[in-house]
């Protein structure tokens, strides 16, 4: 592989990743169903539904479950093609290594085999179990970081009490994992405008080592500065919110009824 041709590829997705995050932002500014709820209800109530989700052992209180987030990406007019592939294209990289194994691992009746190895009933039920699990879990995760403004989010986190640190730092990742992302896109693209066909591959190794040590010092320096002006302009470690709104009728409605349907699944299952 050439220099140019892995330089193309990661301005593309470098240039990609940025436009999927501009999407999402303009998801979270229609007029859906999640989009009108507050944010700090809207994240009560999805979090009731993961925990549901993940302490159930009946597998068709998830599958439930996971038909109530299709039905709220469709309400919240989000583009359900484009909404399963973010959710099935995670799903089977982050469970194959479960999920696979416990095909052949788990004793029960067979039902299959592949070379000379069993598939059971039992393991092809813990692995559609786990693969539903994951996958709704993803799903509940990520209507709420599409249907919500990342500003808002961070601020509904720390309305819930959720500790001043762990929100400080969801901030500065998210606001400068875009600056370093720019950063890259620069140096390989300087790098390219310098390479004229294709280099040795021990040349693109050394390139790439290079890079990633030019980042990381980057990324560094880059936070320590960041941090000496924050302390300079008086940041003491807290994070000021502004004039917190309060609930209105739809937002209770909304806890309402996601608890309601959250107790009468638990007692289901």
């Amino acid at each position: 592989m050439s220099v140019n041709s892995f330089v193309d590829k990661n301005l593309r997705e470098g240039t990609a990743w940025i436009e999927r995050t501009l999407a999402a932002e303009a998801v979270a500014s229609k007029s859906g169903l999640l989009q009108a709820i507050d944010p700090r209800a809207k994240l009560i109530g999805l979090l009731a539904m993961l925990v549901v989700a993940l302490v159930t052992h009946d597998i068709w209180v998830i599958v439930v479950v996971y038909g109530i987030s299709l039905a709220l990406a469709v309400a919240s007019r989000i583009n359900l093609a484009a909404f399963l592939r973010r959710v099935w294209l995670f799903v089977p990289v982050f469970t194959a290594a479960i999920a696979v194994p416990a095909l052949f691992l788990t004793p029960g009746d067979r039902v299959a085999s592949i070379g000379g190895l069993a598939i059971t009933e039992q393991g092809l039920w813990g692995a559609a179990f786990l693969v539903s699990r994951v996958a709704t879990a993803v799903s509940i995760s990520t209507l709420l970081v599409l249907t919500t403004k990342w500003h808002r989010l961070l601020g509904a986190l720390r309305a819930l009490r959720v500790p001043a640190f762990v929100v400080i730092v969801l901030t500065m990742c998210y606001r400068y994992i875009f600056v370093l992302v720019r950063l890259l896109r620069e140096f390989l693209l300087v790098r390219k405008s310098r390479v004229i066909g294709a280099l040795p591959w021990r040349d693109n190794v050394r390139f790439l080592a290079r890079t990633a040590g030019i980042m990381l010092i980057r990324s560094l320096k880059l936070a320590e500065d960041v941090y000496l002006a924050m302390i300079a302009r008086g940041f003491d470690g807290q994070i000021k919110l502004a004039a917190v709104h309060p609930l209105r009728c739809l937002d209770y409605g909304w806890i309402v009824v996601t608890f309601g349907l959250v107790g009468a699944l638990l007692w289901k299952g």
